[in-house]
């Protein structure tokens, strides 16, 4: 008995709107993450973590209640990704594309990780009751930025790679090229622990690895299934 390569993604079998939705509120929830603290703490402007420590002091004084908020968001959004990810390598786990799956799943839920982790680390430096950190403010607000940064940027160039290789003859052409585009775009922004230069990468890995991500995920959803 043989399985035909697309016959996992039939209407009765593939996971159908779940994808859709995962991609979607990955996007929302850490958007929300960013907006929630202009919002609830108006004026207030996440630092840079190379800024300098005065103005990174206030920020974490000032807006303690809205960064909680933000951390939260930021898990929802990690979480949303981590279901997302053993759904998109089921696709290709039923087929012949194994090493995609894998590199798929690894990828997807390494990213997961390392943005759970910087959303609970941010929370503990503001957490109720927390002291003052003093100047170590400086060297524990790296702890977020770092795994939710490079760390995170690693995991989701896999992530995206595994993706873009796996698909190759079920997505469009431009698809995959813009996958394995962003793939490359996200791994750029690894060395930012060697030079700042490189953290342009992370918002553009980022946010269009968010679009592409919904775009993927509505095209294997409607894709209509082969015999």
């Amino acid at each position: 008995m043989t399985l035909d390569t697309t016959q996992s993604l039939s209407p009765a079998k593939r996971p159908a709107k779940t994808l859709i939705i995962l991609a979607s509120l990955h996007f929302l929830f850490f958007f929300a993450s960013l907006i929630a603290i202009p919002i609830l703490a108006p004026g207030s402007r996440i630092p840079n973590p190379f800024d300098n420590n005065a103005e990174m002091h206030t920020f974490f004084q000032t807006a303690s209640a809205a960064i909680r908020v933000s951390d939260f968001l930021q898990l929802a959004s990690a979480l949303c990704l981590a279901a997302l990810s053993p759904l998109l390598s089921d696709v290709f786990a039923q087929s012949d594309r194994r090493s995609s799956s894998w590199l798929t799943l690894a990828g997807g839920l390494g990213a997961a990780i390392m943005l759970a982790l910087s959303a609970l680390f941010s929370w503990s430096i503001v957490s109720p009751g927390a002291t003052d950190l003093g100047p170590a403010l400086h060297s524990f607000q790296f702890i977020p930025f770092l795994l939710g940064g490079p760390a995170w940027a690693g995991f989701f160039a896999l992530f995206l790679a595994g993706i873009s290789i796996g698909a190759h003859n079920l997505l469009p052409r431009s698809l995959q090229r813009a996958g394995l585009f962003l793939s490359f775009v996200s791994a750029l922004a690894t060395p930012v622990l060697l030079s700042i230069i490189f953290a342009p990468c992370l918002p553009i890995a980022r946010f269009l690895g968010f679009i592409w991500l919904i775009a993927v995920s509505i095209y294997l959803v409607r894709r209509p299934a082969r015999a």
